[in-house]
This record gives C-alpha cells, sequence and structure tokens, in this order.
C-alpha cells in the first residue's frame, strides 16, 4: 500500500468522517515534516536544552498519527487541536518568537469551522477562544529570543519552513473541505441543467417541444434586429392510419424517422421542435419565405423519397408543409397561425406539399 493508499485508508470505526480524519493524517505528516526540518537545520542545540520536551512532542505526533486509524472523528480532532497547541507553545521558547510558531493557531481556526459539526454561534465561540490564546502567548512569548544558538541564516530557515507547514496545512484543509462541496455543487447545476433539457425537449423525438418553441420565436420576435425568418408548420400525410393499421409503437418509430430526416436535411442554425402529435414547427434563420420554400421542398421530396422500414413492414411518408415570413409588424403567435392556415390549405388540396 502506498502513501497515499495508507493516509486514505478507512477508519475502523463506523459512522465516522473520513474526510475529516485524512485531512488530520496530512496535518500530522505536514507537522512531523517541519518538526524534522527544524531539528535538522537548528542541530542538536534543541535536543540538548529540551530532550524531554523534545522528544514526547515528536512521539506524541507520531502516535496520534497512528491513533487516527482507530479513534473517532470528534476525538482525534479534539487530540489533534490540543496537540497543537501544546506543540507550538513549548516549542516557541525553543526557537524564538521569530521562528512563526505561532501561525499554527490558523490551521486550528480553520478546523473549528471546517471540521466541526457545531451551531455556528458555538464555532464563533471557538474562535474567540482561539483568539483569546492567541492574544495570551503574544502577552508571554512575544519578542522571546531564541534559547538555541542558531545563526541569523538558520534561523529565517526555520521561519521559512513553519510558515511554509502552515500555508500547505491551510492548503489541504481548504481542498479536503471543499472538494465535496464543490462536487455536490457540480452534480446540482448538471442536475438542473438536465431538467432543463428534459423541460425543453420532447421524449420520444428528442426534438424541443412546443415550451421551448414558443420561448424560442418570442425570443427572436423581441430582439427585431432587421434579420429575416420563416417559419413552417409540417404534418405527416395520413399518420392516423399509420396508427390504426400498424399500432402506436409503428407511429413512435415514424414520428422519430421523420424527425431524424429533418434534422439531417436542416442547416445547424434551423430550430427543430415537435408542434404536436403529427406536427413539426421548423424556423428558418436568415432566410426569406423563397428560400424557406426550397428548402421545405428538399426536405420534402427526401421523405418521399426514403421508405421507412420495420421488419417487413415498409412505409412510404409524405408530409405537407404550410410557410409563412415571419413579419415583425404581426407577432409569432399570428405568424404560426398563418402557416398552420396555409398546412391547411396543403391538406385539402391533395397533401404532400408545400403551401407558401
Amino acid at each position: 500500500m502506498g502513501l497515499l493508499g495508507l493516509i486514505t485508508k478507512d477508519i475502523s470505526e463506523e459512522n465516522a468522517d473520513k474526510r475529516t480524519i485524512v485531512a488530520l493524517r496530512i496535518l500530522y505528516i505536514i507537522v512531523l515534516l517541519s518538526f524534522t526540518i527544524d531539528m535538522i537545520i537548528a542541530g542538536f542545540g534543541a535536543l540538548k536544552l529540551y530532550p524531554v520536551r523534545i522528544v514526547m512532542l515528536f512521539l506524541s505526533n507520531i502516535i496520534l498519527l497512528v491513533s487516527t486509524y482507530k479513534t473517532k472523528t470528534k476525538p482525534a480532532l479534539i487530540l489533534f487541536i490540543l496537540f497543537l497547541f501544546a506543540w507550538t507553545v513549548l516549542m516557541i521558547p525553543v526557537y524564538g518568537w521569530s521562528a512563526g510558531m505561532q501561525n499554527y493557531y490558523i490551521p486550528i481556526l480553520m478546523l473549528l469551522f471546517f471540521a466541526t459539526h457545531s451551531k455556528p454561534v458555538y464555532k464563533f465561540f471557538y474562535a474567540g477562544l482561539v483568539l483569546a490564546v492567541r492574544i495570551m502567548t503574544i502577552f508571554i512569548y512575544g519578542g522571546v529570543i531564541s534559547e538555541v544558538c542558531i545563526s541569523d541564516l538558520d534561523n529565517k530557515l526555520i521561519q521559512i519552513t513553519n510558515i511554509s507547514a502552515v500555508f500547505f496545512c491551510i492548503i489541504f484543509i481548504s481542498y479536503v473541505f471543499s472538494k465535496r462541496e464543490n462536487e455536490a455543487e457540480n452534480k446540482l447545476m448538471k442536475y438542473n441543467d438536465r431538467l432543463k433539457k428534459e423541460a425543453n425537449t420532447d421524449q420520444l423525438t428528442g426534438l424541443f417541444n412546443r415550451r421551448k418553441a414558443d420561448e424560442y420565436l418570442s425570443d427572436i420576435v423581441s430582439e427585431n434586429n432587421g434579420r429575416h425568418f420563416s417559419v413552417a408548420i409540417g404534418d405527416i400525410d395520413f399518420f392516423k392510419k399509420v396508427n390504426d393499421t400498424y399500432g402506436h409503437d409503428i407511429g413512435d418509430i415514424v414520428l422519430k424517422e421523420v424527425a431524424r430526416t429533418i434534422e439531417n436535411t436542416s442547416r445547424s442554425d434551423t430550430f427543430v421542435a415537435r408542434w404536436g402529435g403529427e406536427e413539426f414547427l421548423i424556423v428558418f434563420l436568415d432566410c426569406n419565405g423563397d428560400d424557406a420554400f426550397i428548402a421545405l421542398e428538399r426536405l420534402r421530396k427526401t421523405i418521399q423519397d426514403t421508405p421507412i422500414i420495420i421488419s417487413d413492414i415498409t412505409l412510404n411518408i409524405t408530409m405537407t408543409f404550410g410557410l409563412a415570413e415571419l413579419s415583425f409588424k404581426r407577432d409569432a403567435e399570428a405568424t404560426i397561425k398563418q402557416a398552420d392556415e396555409k398546412l391547411y390549405i396543403g391538406k385539402h388540396n391533395g397533401r404532400n406539399q408545400v403551401v407558401y
């Protein structure tokens, strides 16, 4: 098992918060590394002056790290905070105020807000306690000089080590406790996008539905930027006969095949929606009525010349279209009504045609 697997190993206690435990393990490792580097930089001077203190803190770090595999979340969190308080207070006299040991109060504060599930009032109370301890630390140890004889360069290196450790603690706490929220937010956004798509999509054909079509037409009319738009309503000829003869399952397949043909034949900027039943709405962008008529004729002929084969059934499908050019002198509803009236004319004049 690698280091990552060891750090993220499950906890033996049930209902333990793995996220918090993993964060504590990482923090223990960061503190241990910082502790070790400080000792190397300072040499054996600190160990000679405070052998018991340093050995006990070192062993406590390791023991508490190991205990995270057995301890429940809340006790493990409390033990780490107490350890960090003790380690900070006991090591400030060793390396001096300038070493920056007091900055370890920042990770403690972050843990109290992110890792605890207390009410906000308690979190602010805990933060007040940390602030009080921080102020007391200033009064007791503020400006204290290192009791270990180290050079100015070594002192600066120890300071860099500690501030770097605090920096990495903040990074890991922020990452571990924000990751789940970010993932949840992303899932929620994707879920909302899916709901929105489903609300605007016809489930059978995959085309936009009437609701989306109404919204789309309303938008292009409100823009009123002088562009040409043409609106067509197409209806599958004798579709009721298909349902009555072969059943609704075959009828559904016909609807899907016709929808696919309309999409494949149309330009990428053409809006296509299932208007209702066997009717389809097509909106041609930047296209006047004459150009839209040519496109519809090409579509009508493609549908006519492309039989739909379902098992041993071959269906020759045709469509009738009513076409109207969208004029900004009238609203979208009036344009659709005009296209629908022309569709009605085409139905009574033999079907399988485009009426403009």
